[in-house]
C-alpha cells in the first residue's frame, strides 16, 4: 500500500511520539496536498481545525498509555484500560474525519482522490509551525544501548499495532469498529510487552534515570527527546571502583614491588603506611614501585593522611637523581645521609587535607618547576618557562571542602602526552598541558608515595590501567 498517509502514520506510531499528531504544523502540511484551490484550501483549514481537538485527544490517550507501560509498579489492569481509551480516541478521531471528509466532499470544494489521500495524512494537524523541542534529556551509551535492544525486540510488536492503526483508519464505515477492536489488541499485546521489556531494563546496570523514563513517556514509549533521537550519549557515571582494564599494583597484604626505607613503610589493615614521628623522623621520604614504568596511564588510589603532615603520589617519576632541597639535620641523625634510591623526582599528585593551598595541586617534586598548576586551576606551560592560565575549574576554597580529613578520599590521576589531571572525589582539581617534551612531566617513570612532616599516611586500592 504506496500511500502518503499509510507511510506517515507508521512512521508516527513506530516512534509513537506526542508531537507526531501535530508536529509538522496546519498550514505547512496542507501545503502538501496537491494544486489546492483557493476555496479547497478554505475548505481544508476549516476541516483540520474541527479535528484539532480529536487528534490532541489521541495523542493524550496514548501518553497515558505510555505513562502506564513505564511505570515502576507493574499494573496489567490500569494497562488494559489506557490501551481501550486509546481505542476510544482513535475511534473517535476516525469517525470525526469521516465527518468532516463528507462535509468536503459534499461543498462546491471537493477533492480528488490524490488530494483525499493526502489530506488524510495531514488531517488534524495542528498550525503555528514545528514549535520548540523542549529539555533534552540524554541516556548513557550503556542506557541507549538497551533501549534500543527493547525497542529492537518490540518491533514486530510495534509493526502490527501500525497495521491494526492503518486499518483502522482506511476502514468502510462499516468495519471501523471491528478494526477499533483489533487495533485494541494490538496496542494491549504492545504495551505488556513494552512493560515486561521496561522493567527488565529496569533491574538491570542499565537501569534509566526518572528523567529519562519521563522523555520515554513524553515520546509515547519511542526512544525520547535527546540522546535516543540525535545520537547524543552521556559517558557512562563515575565509578571509581570500575576497574576494567586496570592491574593492581599493590596487592595489600606485602611491599612487593615496592622499595622504600623500611624505618618509615609498612602494611597495615590491608594499606601501604608511611609514618613519621618527632622521635622517628622522616623528612621527605618515598616509597618506588619498582616493577613498572609508564608513560600514558590512568591511575586511581584511596589515600587517608593523619596528623599535621602531607603526602602526594609520584608518577613519571625518576630516582637517583640528585635532591635539591636541605635535608633537616635531625633527619640525617636519624637515617643518616640521604639515600636518592629512596628519592623521587617527577610529578605529583599532592595531598595536604590540613592545608587549604595543596591538595590536588600539580607539583613538580625536586624540581625548580616546583608548583605547576594550582587547584582550581588550568595552567598551560612548556617546563620551566612561563606559565600561562588558561581557565579556573572552580574556586581553591570551595574546592578544599571536599578533602576529606582524617578520612579516605578518592584519587585519580590521568596522563596522556604533555596533558596531567587531577580528580579527587569525583572533582577535578588541576589540569596541566606541559609543552616541553624534555620537561621531567613528560617523562616515562615509576609511581610512589611520599610522607612528608610528622604524620600518618595511608594508601590502598592502588589501580593502573597503563597504556604505554
Amino acid at each position: 500500500m504506496k500511500r502518503i498517509g499509510i507511510t506517515v502514520f507508521l512512521l508516527c506510531f513506530a516512534t509513537q511520539a506526542a508531537l507526531c499528531q501535530g508536529g509538522r504544523g496546519g498550514a505547512n502540511a496542507i501545503d502538501s496536498i496537491p494544486n489546492l484551490t483557493a476555496a479547497q484550501r478554505a475548505e481544508v483549514v476549516r476541516a483540520n481545525e474541527a479535528l484539532v481537538q480529536q487528534a490532541a485527544a489521541v495523542t493524550v490517550a496514548r501518553n497515558a498509555l505510555a505513562a502506564t507501560v513505564f511505570a515502576e509498579a507493574r499494573n496489567p489492569a490500569a494497562i488494559s484500560i489506557m490501551a481501550g481509551t486509546v481505542r476510544e480516541a482513535e475511534l473517535a478521531f476516525v469517525m470525526a474525519r469521516a465527518n468532516e471528509l463528507a462535509k468536503i466532499q459534499a461543498s462546491a470544494a471537493r477533492l480528488s482522490p490524490d488530494q483525499v489521500t493526502a489530506w488524510k495524512a495531514v488531517a488534524g494537524t495542528a498550525a503555528g509551525g514545528r514549535g520548540g523541542r523542549g529539555a533534552a534529556t540524554y541516556p548513557t551509551q550503556r542506557q541507549s544501548a538497551a533501549v534500543a535492544s527493547m525497542n529492537t525486540e518490540l518491533a514486530p510488536l510495534v509493526q502490527a499495532a501500525a497495521a491494526a492503526r492503518v486499518a483502522l483508519l482506511d476502514a468502510p464505515a462499516a468495519d471501523t469498529t471491528a478494526k477499533a477492536d483489533a487495533l485494541k489488541s494490538a496496542e494491549l499485546a504492545l504495551a505488556n510487552a513494552r512493560a515486561d521489556a521496561f522493567a527488565r531494563l529496569q533491574a538491570s546496570p542499565s537501569k534509566l534515570a526518572p528523567d529519562y523514563v519521563a522523555s520515554l513517556v513524553a515520546s509515547g514509549g519511542g526512544a525520547g527527546r535527546g540522546g535516543g533521537g540525535l545520537g547524543f550519549t552521556l559517558p557512562e557515571p563515575i565509578d571509581f571502583n570500575d576497574h576494567d582494564g586496570y592491574r593492581a599494583i599493590f596487592d595489600g597484604k606485602s611491599l612487593k614491588g615496592w622499595d622504600g626505607n623500611p624505618k618509615f613503610w609498612r602494611v597495615e589493615d590491608g594499606s601501604i603506611v608511611g609514618e613519621s614521628t618527632v622521635q622517628n623522623p622522616s623528612g621527605n621520604s618515598y616509597i618506588a614501585y619498582r616493577d613498572v614504568e609508564a608513560r600514558d596511564f590512568t591511575l586511581k588510589f584511596e589515600i587517608k593522611v593523619e596528623g599535621a603532615g602531607g603526602s602526594g603520589i609520584q608518577y613519571r617519576s625518576k630516582t637517583g637523581i640528585p635532591w635539591l632541597a636541605g635535608i633537616a639535620p635531625n633527619v640525617t641523625a636519624n637515617v643518616g645521609p640521604v639515600n636518592l634510591n629512596w628519592m623521587m623526582t617527577g610529578p605529583q599528585a599532592d595531598f595536604w587535607p590540613n592545608s587549604a593551598y595543596w591538595t590536588g595541586q600539580i607539583y613538580s617534586e625536586n624540581t625548580p618547576m616546583r608548583i605547576m598548576a594550582w587547584r582550581g586551576q588550568v595552567v598551560e606551560a612548556a617546563g620551566l618557562g612561563a606559565k600561562r592560565l588558561m581557565g579556573n575549574i572552580a574556586d581553591r576554597d570551595a574546592l578544599a571542602k571536599l578533602v576529606r580529613m582524617n578520612d579516605w578520599n578518592e584519587y585519580t590521576v590521568i596522563a596522556r602526552g604533555g596533558v596531567l589531571i587531577h580528580i579527587l572525589n569525583g572533582q577535578l582539581m588541576a589540569v596541566l598541558v606541559d609543552d616541553d617534551p624534555q620537561s621531567s612531566n613528560n617523562w616515562s617513570g615509576q609511581f610512589g608515595i611520599e610522607i612528608e612532616a610528622t604524620t600518618k599516611i595511608s594508601v590502598r586500592n592502588i589501580w593502573l590501567k597503563k597504556l604505554n
